[in-house]
């Protein structure tokens, strides 16, 4: 089944291949929900936690683990929402910074993987190149 999300972005801020069959991309992405990892930034230690949705009915985005038998269903077209929780770590606690949302199009292209990176909003210090760094590290 597609799982298209009818309010995906016209604007795209990142376009890349992977060389990868579709569902090896799908099950890397599915499986990076509830994942985290740190990154320095400046002087401070953050952490950002992925929450990984994906289309649901065209008009509504659900968690992934909340959709049993997920990549059984994925033929050839797939929109997730990627959640980036950023948490600054000092030595005795941890400060929420910010949450940035992206959108993520992976369209089968024979063997390999056509994905579309947008940004929702401007806030957070990441941007579309930290997802295709994700998404290519996770192989």
């Amino acid at each position: 089944m597609r799982r298209i999300y009818h309010r995906f972005p016209q604007r795209c801020d990142l376009d890349f291949d992977i060389e990868r069959p579709f569902l090896d991309v799908a099950e890397k992405i599915v499986g990076m929900n509830n994942t985290h990892v740190a990154q320095r930034l400046d002087e401070d230690l953050i952490r950002l936690d992925v929450i990984v949705s994906v289309a649901d009915s065209k008009t509504n985005m659900v968690p992934v683990d909340s959709i049993p038998n997920l990549l059984d269903s994925l033929t050839d077209a797939v929109d997730f929402m990627l959640t980036l929780k950023e948490t600054v770590l000092t030595g005795n606690r941890r400060i929420p910074r910010s949450e940035t949302v992206y959108y993520l199009r992976v369209n089968e292209n024979g063997m390999m993987c056509e994905c579309f990176v947008s940004k929702e909003g401007t806030k957070g210090s990441t941007d579309a190149y930290d997802i295709k760094k994700l998404i290519t590290g996770a192989f």
